[in-house]
């Protein structure tokens, strides 16, 4: 079986589907890459962009694309005119000014590929004006025409522009695949799990399956808090599990952040720590979202009734909604504690 698409990281089943799409030249006019920020959603656009120029596409001898070929390397270096990239800016959304740029620029024919690829990032923070502006285009467009749509959340798209592409799902990666991908490709990974190879596995962990995160973390002004919050967190978690330091709870509950949005996270990373917790009371085997070691959940778990970690994901779901809708952040994780038992 022909090798395709091989420095994408898993995702094999679409990697084999676009492989199969391509030989067959069944390529839809239009696709949705449907994926969290970082599991490769970009990487795999400018592959498929790759692919379709390739000059040994035909030849089942090499990899697709082969990534060696004067065409892939400049689609892949950044520098093919017909590989265009439509985004956002500086602006919280990508508006109808840039559809209609788009809508201009299609009828321009290929300048030296036989495709032109338009790869229209964060296509989730498209307005419903420029989703509208593109419609038509997505219906019609000219035969050279390939678009890529990358996003989220499918979801949040309009449903008539979810009916004219079909969406394609990258995954989130395995630990120990960005791990390997890290200390593979990246010199400060490798020196990092010498060093330091417990905080390495913490930020392989945060990054929730996502190397574009992981790398981002690799940076010490990135991960330095990251490792912080999480530092937190367990502490939270003792002190639940304790019930007996009234002081020392007022005192966690003081060097949390007061800025909502910052608070909002940690009480979602926390959550995280005691779905995990409750996960670990019911199997062996489930995959863990916070914890990168099992043996501490698990130890952390047996300190906790299964009614008591309900209680504390019920209550901090409750803080959550709360400080959604503006409540007093002191006050309300003050009255997180008293209704956890957290200040006797």
């Amino acid at each position: 079986m022909r090798a395709a698409f091989t420095d994408i990281v898993e995702n094999q089943r679409l990697r084999e589907r676009l492989r199969d799409d391509i030989a067959a030249s069944s390529l839809s006019h239009a696709y949705i890459l449907e994926g969290a920020e970082g599991t490769g959603k970009h990487t795999v656009a400018m592959r498929i962009a790759a692919a379709l120029a390739c000059q040994n596409k035909n030849d089942p001898a090499h990899a697709l694309p082969c990534m060696e070929c004067p065409s892939c390397k400049k689609i892949l270096a950044g520098n093919s005119p017909d590989v265009i990239t439509v985004n956002r800016g500086d602006k919280a959304t990508l508006g109808v000014e840039a559809v209609r740029e788009l809508k201009t620029d299609v009828y321009i024919p290929p300048n030296d590929l036989t495709n032109k690829i338009y790869i229209i990032e964060e296509a989730h923070l498209m307005t419903v004006q420029a989703q509208n502006a593109l419609l038509l285009t997505l219906e019609e467009p000219p035969s050279y025409v390939l678009f890529l749509l990358l996003c989220e959340n499918a979801a949040t798209l309009l449903e008539t522009v979810r009916s004219r592409a079909p969406t394609l799902h990258t995954e989130p990666i395995s630990s120990e695949q960005i791990e390997r991908y890290l200390r593979q490709n990246i010199p400060e990974a490798e020196k990092f799990a010498r060093e330091n190879p417990q905080q390495l596995a913490e930020l392989i962990t945060a990054s929730a399956g996502s190397i574009g995160r992981a790398r981002a973390l690799l940076d010490s002004k990135r991960h330095v808090p990251i490792l912080e919050s999480r530092k937190r967190t367990r502490e939270f978690i003792r002190l639940c599990s304790s019930k007996r330091n009234s002081a020392q709870t007022l005192r966690f509950l003081a060097s949390l952040s007061q800025k909502r949005d910052e608070l909002t996270e940690q009480c979602n990373e926390i959550l995280l720590c005691l779905r995990d917790l409750l996960l670990c009371k019911q199997t062996e085997h489930a995959p863990l979202c916070f914890f990168s070691d099992r043996e501490e959940a698990c130890t952390l778990a047996y300190g906790f009734t299964t009614p008591e970690l309900l209680a504390l994901c019920d209550g901090i779901t409750d803080t959550i909604e709360r400080l959604r809708y503006n409540a007093n952040v002191r006050l309300t994780m003050t009255a997180f504690a008293v209704r956890c038992g957290l200040l006797q």
